[in-house]
């Protein structure tokens, strides 16, 4: 099980944990513009670009994992993939890890402070770290929009 959740109810730090032990932290301060997690003795960078439609995370200056959208479902080029993260349904939250038509997990929300979980079996664990920060960033992104909307009203 991969958990990635706020380490305190006002900061912007996350611990991503798997099966209940600890692997790795990241803060989301950074993810627009880059950043990096330490994960099970690996170090990644991530990268977000083209106005929010693309993620990329590094190990050194090879790209291990992708994210891109345009139009449909995002898409994740990454060890063992292609996959693809999907919405079952506009109205519900939750999006689901797909590969070759077979859904691999569902990523749910996870506290008032918005982390996730996901049950994502043999998946390799850089992949669903990635997928897991894709996932948390389009829903920190969603609320911002659903509050700025009501603010504005």
């Amino acid at each position: 099980m991969l958990e990635i959740k706020p380490e305190s109810a006002f900061g912007r730090d996350y611990e991503v944990r798997v099966d209940g032990m600890a692997v790795g932290t990241w803060s989301s301060r950074v993810w627009k513009s880059g950043g990096q997690i330490d994960v099970a003795g690996e170090t990644f960078a991530f990268r977000s670009g083209s106005w929010g439609r693309s993620f990329e995370m590094l190990a050194g200056s090879t790209v291990r994992a992708e994210a891109h959208r345009s139009g449909g479902p995002w898409t994740i080029t990454a060890d063992g993939g292609p996959y693809e993260l999907k919405r079952p349904s506009f109205l519900r939250g939750k999006r689901q890890l797909v590969a070759d038509g077979r859904v691999l997990g569902e990523f749910r929300s996870s506290g008032f402070r918005g982390g996730v979980t996901a049950d994502l079996g043999d998946v390799p664990l850089p992949v669903q770290v990635f997928a897991g920060l894709v996932v948390l960033t389009l829903q920190r992104r969603q609320r911002t929009a659903v509050a700025a909307s009501s603010s504005s009203g």
